[in-house]
């Protein structure tokens, strides 16, 4: 398989695990499971998904299903509502009046720029029922790409947590290009795969996503498309990008980082997790996410644990076999062990069981 950026067939291999199911975020159990493994592309370091048909088949009825927004939409509930909040603070909106949204979802960030004076908006979303218009917002129910023409043009194209699964990224960039004024701005984010790669975190893996970025790789597919960089600015979970027009960028590679220990790591995370679930009798896992996914599907173990999350969508809701609780609902006395999933918010997460009166250990993976 070329790499999607460059289209090199050069690459190493840098995961090859079994095969688990694919984290949808619902909580209907899946029973299609399929391989994982990663490559990185020695030319451009550009790390990636070989998705073969039959999981590419199964991916696209996902974005066109309920599922393509995970468990928790954005600006539903407690987590849906700030991450849409974190979105909107790094978005230049104040700047424009027009706007496309790549992955739009229900249109909660269409629907606040409408709110906010903006007089031309559309939306693009495959999971859509129909394409509709709803006050100054036009649905367009469809997967872009570059043969796509709205013919139309506006000063902010955007994406939240949509290019890592695009397996054609270049031909949203093209269909970006072709739809952006002159002096426009492209605006994205995407998960800090950097950060999940340096650290070897088990979160990296997802079988949606079929691209795992680095600030670097952005730099260089946007030049070969025709972007220049604005700014690049990241926190632990997401990397955010500025871009504009610029016809006469020239593509330039840094010597690239390639991430040949990263399995080796892994799995000493994974060896420390089944460790600490031999040592520990009643234990409380926090977190239900891909992440979880990957080390129930990879650590082979039989566990007993409580499940928790912050997520108030989720509460009463099962994963993984189990009732999802609230921390609130617990008494802290019972357990001697917490692992927490989710590495970006472990502190806080920490400092809550703290609050509550935990005395047992507390573990990140």
């Amino acid at each position: 398989m070329n790499c999607k950026i460059c289209k090199s067939i050069e690459y190493i291999e840098i995961l090859n695990k079994e095969n688990t199911p694919i984290w949808t975020g619902s909580s209907e159990e899946c029973y299609d499971y399929f391989p994982c493994h990663l490559k990185q592309c020695t030319d451009c370091g550009h790390v990636y998904q070989e998705v073969p048909l039959i999981l590419s088949e199964k991916l696209k009825k996902i974005y066109e299903s309920n599922h393509a927004q995970v468990s928790t939409p954005l600006g539903s509930g407690n987590w849906g509502l700030s991450r849409a909040l974190w979105f909107l603070e790094k978005l230049n909106y104040k700047l424009y009046t027009s706007a496309i949204e790549i992955g739009c979802a229900d249109g909660f960030i269409l629907k606040f720029l409408e709110s906010n004076g903006y007089n031309k908006l559309i939306g693009i979303e495959p999971s859509l029922p129909r394409s509709i218009k709803v006050g100054k917002i036009e649905f367009i129910n469809v997967f872009v790409d570059e043969t796509t023409s709205l013919n139309s043009k506006v000063e902010l194209i955007y994406s939240n947590g949509v290019l890592e699964h695009i397996e054609n990224v270049n031909g949203i960039l093209h269909f970006s290009k072709n739809h952006l004024t002159d002096d426009g701005e492209l605006f994205f984010t995407v998960p800090n795969a950097e950060r999940e790669l340096d650290k070897a975190d088990v979160c990296l893996f997802l079988h949606e996503h079929v691209h795992h970025y680095t600030k670097d790789v952005i730099t260089h597919m946007l030049a070969i498309n025709g972007f220049k960089v604005n700014l690049i600015s990241e926190d632990c979970s997401a990397l955010y990008v500025s871009a504009s027009l610029d016809k006469a960028i020239e593509p330039l590679l840094k010597p690239i980082n390639l991430y040949s220990n990263y399995s080796k790591l892994l799995n000493q995370k994974l060896e420390g997790f089944n460790k600490i679930i031999d040592s520990s009798a009643n234990i409380i896992i926090h977190g239900v996410n891909n992440k979880l996914n990957n080390i129930l599907g990879w650590s082979k173990q039989n566990i007993s644990f409580t499940l928790v999350d912050n997520d108030d969508k989720k509460h009463g809701q099962y994963f993984f076999g189990r009732r999802v609780q609230n921390i609130k609902d617990l008494d802290l006395k019972e357990y001697d062990c917490v692992i927490i999933i989710p590495t970006c918010f472990y502190e806080a997460i920490k400092s809550e069981y703290m609050e509550y009166g935990f005395t047992g250990k507390i573990y990140n993976i």
